[in-house]
């Protein structure tokens, strides 16, 4: 049974999330090389949803869920399921039916892409990820004058520490722009690419190519409870 998530779960909600992120940690281990000090980073950051940042939270015995505000309705990041997906969800769902709600589904973890479609979202972006072993040392926050792409320089979250920044590319315009990005990151002490592909973009082609991997899918849709007899975790 999913109850709601208060203040005195805080010490085995951030031990489940941590066993989820270091179970992803050797699919990208320069996009998600850990901090050193991520279990206290990310304590603190879920002490605040919890507390006063607005989230609304559930647990089982072996599953949780954040739901954090958005923009537009609730972010799902904080998700880490064992089982009883539907259950969290539904409960999820009978707090916030018809809000908007964005869900982050990493590629490697099929069973989250599935759920997400048990619950009727859609994907509406794509991270595409190269890693670059052995660069590093760049700088956040710098705007990159590249043909073909918008670019910019972006710290990794605070939980995370590769090696230096990402060159994020919002927008893609021309494929060319893409090994031009792969060979400039280098120059920018960037330890990694990574492009955002809106859904219906035709960039597959172009991007696997110059040696991109889909990395990361985003869902959307309106939060709606899960029929009991459908299959998720």
């Amino acid at each position: 049974m999913a109850t709601a998530v208060t203040p005195d779960d805080l010490d085995w909600v951030a031990d489940a999330l941590r066993r989820r992120r270091e179970a992803l940690v050797p699919h990208a281990p320069v996009f998600w090389r850990p901090a050193p000090d991520a279990d206290a980073r990310h304590r603190s950051y879920l002490h605040h949803l919890l507390t006063d940042g607005g989230a609304r939270a559930w647990r089982t015995s072996a599953s949780v869920l954040i739901a954090a505000p958005a923009r537009e309705g609730w972010l799902v990041d904080d998700f880490a399921c064992v089982e009883d997906g539907i259950e969290l969800w539904n409960a999820f769902a009978t707090a916030c039916a018809g809000d908007e709600v964005r869900f982050v589904a990493p590629t490697y973890e099929t069973a989250r892409a599935a759920h997400a479609a048990t619950a009727g979202l859609e994907i509406a972006e794509s991270w595409w990820l190269r890693e670059l072993d052995g660069s590093g040392g760049g700088t956040p926050g710098v705007e990159v004058d590249l043909p073909g792409a918008d670019a910019a320089t972006v710290a990794a979250p605070p939980v995370y520490a590769p090696p230096g920044p990402m060159l994020f590319l919002p927008s893609v315009t021309d494929g060319a722009a893409l090994p031009d990005a792969v060979d400039r990151a280098p120059t920018l002490g960037c330890a990694g690419v990574v492009v955002s592909q809106r859904a219906g973009d035709q960039l597959d082609a172009a991007l696997g190519d110059a040696g991109f991997r889909r990395h990361c899918d985003f869902f959307e849709g309106v939060v709606r409870a899960i029929d009991g007899g459908a299959r998720s975790r």
